[in-house]
């Protein structure tokens, strides 16, 4: 399974426990998870067997709605609310240069965290993404110097810059936002 699939399966369970399968399925697809983060509506299933199975959430009980089948409720572990917030954590702070996954979950979960925390982690982020695209323009030097690597391969470097100068942009907004007081975080109150 992979870590964006976990971080979001352990988040929705996190926002939503006790919660059953069919329901984060049915919430996780008005987000669209299927498109951002290739998560098809099995995997759901497949990574909340797999939390299980590592510790991450346990069973908190069967819900019977009407004729529906029975259906089990899951909720975190202790040690699942820690790895959700390291997960959270890591992702929300590692500008990732190619993958805009990790990013997309961590925007969905980062009411999880505090104000303070968020908005140092977009400080941080805007200043990485200055250095991932610094890092990109001397890999495009490479590739022109390169005498086997196809010219083309830039488009890479070039595509990316132009991606990671958008999120610079939208983190600037976001943290702009946040330090204007929209959205609730943890330990605030309505």
């Amino acid at each position: 399974m992979s870590s964006t699939t976990r971080l979001v399966v352990l988040g929705a369970v996190y926002q939503f426990q006790p919660v059953h399968g069919y329901f984060l399925r049915r919430e996780l697809l008005t987000w669209h998870v299927d498109e951002w983060a290739n998560i098809q509506p099995g995997s759901i299933y497949n990574a909340l067997r797999s939390l299980k199975k590592d510790g991450y959430i346990s069973e908190a009980g069967v819900e019977i709605e009407g004729n529906r089948p029975e259906r089990t409720t899951y909720e975190l572990t202790p040690e699942g609310e820690v790895e959700f917030m390291r997960m959270l954590r890591r992702a929300l702070w590692t500008v990732e240069t190619f993958d805009i996954k990790p990013i997309m979950a961590t925007t969905s979960f980062m009411y999880a965290l505090k104000r303070g925390e968020v908005i140092e982690a977009l400080e941080h982020r805007i200043h990485e993404i200055d250095a991932r695209i610094k890092s990109n323009a001397y890999e495009i030097d490479d590739v022109e110097r390169s005498s086997s690597t196809p010219k083309y391969v830039r488009e890479f470097f070039e595509y990316s810059t132009a991606r990671l100068r958008g999120e610079q942009e939208w983190a600037r907004q976001l943290r702009g936002r946040l330090e204007a007081g929209e959205y609730r975080f943890a330990g605030e109150t309505a």
